[in-house]
């Protein structure tokens, strides 16, 4: 298959993915909340304890000997923060896509309430994509070198682990038998690499580049104003576009498990990937 169909095929899966949010606008409180929870965690947790150890925590970092045990601490600590919070929204979010494909109806409260319900897998594979996130961090700061193998193996990881959250919530296996799972998957069906053909990411530059066209239009009446709709349509922007990835990422999985996919077609869905 050409580039361009490949581009063509995308492009139509995203835009069924966008026409799955907009029947479905409630799944777009997903993100919107993974958000904000997780501005708040930070701020709370790191500006809260800094604020108040501040000065012990620099004593520390200053400290040959645990300085960089500290500061690996710390990495870790930002990575589980961030990875629980998005994982624990996009179980919910996949739960609710899922329904939907399947022709239920759903709620922000059954999304929620299954989420809860698989705390502890999402807690185990937060640790894991955490340590992974430590190790791949370390060898990026180790030189020029270790920046490009440390890409290599995060793309690798991504494709590996693509399907892992469906699995882990759907399916009765450890962390590890999840990421064992999601790469026979992708082997087993498609080959071993992930196409880039999915529009998302040029669907995002546009509404970026339309949001600071904006921006710079309203520059001329007011800069406060410019900034604020300029930011504001950014954040709805990557909302949209979070949400539409997650329920793609669900198409998928239901599509490879046998299980509905609504208004996708399967040939397309057959084409996110290259054949092996």
């Amino acid at each position: 298959m050409s580039f361009f169909n490949r581009l063509s095929n995308g492009w139509e899966l995203a835009k069924i993915s966008f026409a799955t949010i907009n029947q479905n606008r409630s799944l777009l409180l997903f993100p919107v909340f993974s958000v904000i929870s997780l501005v708040l965690v930070l701020a709370t947790f790191f500006g809260g304890g800094f604020f108040l150890v501040g000065d012990q925590i620099q004593s520390l970092m200053d400290n040959e000997q645990y300085g960089n045990i500290l500061g690996i601490g710390l990495i870790f600590l930002y990575y589980l923060i961030n990875f629980f919070i998005i994982v624990f929204f996009n179980s919910a979010l996949i739960y609710c896509a899922v329904k939907i494909l399947n022709g239920e109806e759903t709620s922000l409260g059954d999304g929620m309430s299954f989420a809860f319900s698989k705390i502890d897998k999402i807690l185990a594979w937060s640790v894991l994509s955490a340590t992974v996130g430590t190790l791949l961090q370390l060898l990026q700061n180790a030189g020029k070198i270790g920046e490009i193998v440390a890409s290599l193996i995060g793309i690798a990881w991504s494709v590996l682990t693509f399907f892992v959250v469906p699995v882990l919530i759907y399916e009765d296996k450890g962390v590890i038998e999840s990421v064992k799972e999601s790469g026979r998957l992708m082997k087993q069906k498609w080959g071993e690499s992930l196409a880039a053909n999915v529009s998302f990411g040029l669907f995002h530059l546009l509404g970026i580049l339309v949001a600071f066209g904006i921006g710079m239009l309203l520059m001329q009446v007011n800069v406060l104003l410019a900034i604020i709709v300029g930011v504001g349509l950014i954040l709805l922007i990557s909302t949209v576009i979070t949400a539409a990835r997650t329920v793609f990422v669900a198409a998928v999985y239901n599509r490879v498990t046998g299980r509905p996919v609504g208004n996708f077609d399967g040939d397309l869905l057959d084409s996110a990937f290259i054949a092996k």
